[in-house]
């Protein structure tokens, strides 16, 4: 059975650092807050609220059991789409061409659960788009680089079904 947490009609909110919110079906939601994280007014244009994962941030999305597969509706607000003087800086060190690496991640998936832990780069997009995660994982924590804010409008998850 497919569920879902739609963020549109909650009311605005700052996470605490560490403190859990509860969300629909056994979803909780915890931040490191080491800048903002909650519940925010959508920037897009769109009504309602969104889960917003503001710069330098670990948010941890514990599903409650197993899920088979997420589908994350997202886009990410930044100013930073080119490597900067630091990344240049490393990247010659480490004999590295920029042209050839395209752009760094603005933020990274980190997928755990009985089967292990997986780390994704985090996709791009500047408008509401989707993306699907494929399990088996129990938490999702999306680490975001100060160069960018991850807002996610909804949530929709498979949980994992075993015989």
């Amino acid at each position: 059975m497919q569920q879902h947490q739609y963020f549109a009609r909650l009311q605005p909110r700052n996470f605490i650092p560490h403190a859990i919110w509860q969300g629909n079906y056994g979803l909780s939601i915890s931040s490191s807050c080491t800048s903002y994280a909650g519940l925010a007014t959508a920037v897009n244009g769109n009504p309602g609220t969104e889960l917003v994962i503001g710069q330098n941030n670990d948010l941890k999305i514990d599903f409650g059991k197993e899920v088979d597969r997420l589908m994350m509706e997202f886009y990410v607000v930044s100013d930073r789409l080119e490597f900067d003087e630091d990344d240049l800086i490393e990247c010659e060190y480490l004999g590295l061409d920029p042209e050839l690496l395209g752009p760094p991640p603005l933020y990274w998936l980190t997928l755990s659960g009985m089967a292990g832990t997986e780390i994704v780069p985090g996709h791009y997009a500047s408008s509401p788009t989707r993306q699907l995660l494929l399990g088996p994982f129990r938490t999702l924590t999306i680490s975001t680089t100060q160069a960018g804010t991850v807002h996610i409008p909804a949530l929709s998850w498979q949980p994992a079904v075993r015989h």
